[in-house]
């Protein structure tokens, strides 16, 4: 039987549509599973390029997201606590090759400063930060401000004071400034760690010299306040004693039977003695001699 050539025509025009739909279904689906997916880890938030619109101002959570393949790119920002460490120790701390600063003291002294930043990206802000600074917020906004800060709170302090008796406190005022021109560019800062400070080997033996002066002088201040003391208190007890010699003197010449009595307490015991008649003299036992 002779088909008819419209009908054969027709029906492969048909065969041919439903094949390119299947294609086309194909391939969307092999797109979205190749690009049209973000998935974002914990501890990160996802940003949006639009090739139209730009950075998107919305981030996205964790989870797993849909974009346009090929028109949209995305990008991970973390947005958990990082670290970034200055320290004179080659490879310490996660960003490495960045060495101690020197900072200038108050009293014309330099001191090395081993320091460490804690902080991490404001969430709702990632895309904002993405946008006017890019990833390179390390390099770009969190050492250079860190270390102009802290060099510029350290010199207010005389060596010996940020080494020790206020380095608290100087620590608390770099935290405060910091934290201030961190939030300006969408970082939070958590805390800024003054872990080591060391000065020049002359300076330390200089301060290790008066430092031993100065426990000779409280050593000779503490023996002059002990010999003051023990003065004191040998002066307290002769005026004490005197007291007593006088007041025994003045009871004896009023009243001359503590006399007697003093002589009875003082004998032996095993000499015998009794009570005469006045203007009667003693008799003694010799014997016992």
């Amino acid at each position: 039987m002779i088909q008819n050539p419209m009908n054969q025509l027709r029906s492969m025009f048909q065969w041919d549509y439903k094949k390119t739909g299947v294609i086309v279904a194909v391939v969307v689906v092999v797109l979205i599973i190749l690009d049209g997916l973000v998935s974002v880890p914990p501890g990160n938030v996802g940003i949006i390029y639009d090739r139209g619109r730009g950075v998107l101002a919305e981030e996205l959570p964790e989870g797993l997201h849909l974009k346009i393949p090929f028109w949209q790119v995305s990008y991970l920002t973390d947005v958990r606590t990082q670290e970034y460490t200055m320290s004179v120790s080659p490879g310490e701390g996660a960003v490495w090759s960045d060495d101690s600063m020197t900072a200038p003291t108050s009293d014309g002294q330099t001191v090395k400063v081993d320091a460490t930043v804690l902080f991490h990206v404001d969430p709702t802000m990632a895309a904002e930060l993405f946008q006017s600074v890019g990833p390179d917020y390390l390099q770009k906004i969190i050492r250079p401000i860190a270390r102009s800060q802290i060099r510029s709170q350290i010199a207010e302090y005389t060596a010996i004071d940020v080494y020790a008796k206020k380095r608290d406190e100087a620590e608390k005022k770099i935290n405060e400034r910091i934290n201030v021109l961190y939030a300006e560019k969408d970082i939070i800062l958590e805390n800024v760690l003054l872990r080591h400070i060391a000065f020049s080997t002359e300076y330390a033996l200089a301060i290790e010299e008066k430092q031993v002066a100065e426990q000779k002088i409280q050593k000779a201040e503490y023996q002059r306040l002990e010999a003051e003391k023990l003065k004191e208190k040998k002066i307290i007890e002769a005026e004490a004693d005197a007291e007593a010699i006088r007041l025994k003197g003045v009871s004896l010449r009023n009243y001359p039977e503590v006399i007697e009595f003093e002589f009875v307490q003082k004998m032996a015991e095993d000499i015998n003695w009794g009570i005469l008649p006045d203007n009667v003299l003693p008799m003694l036992n010799l014997g016992n001699f």
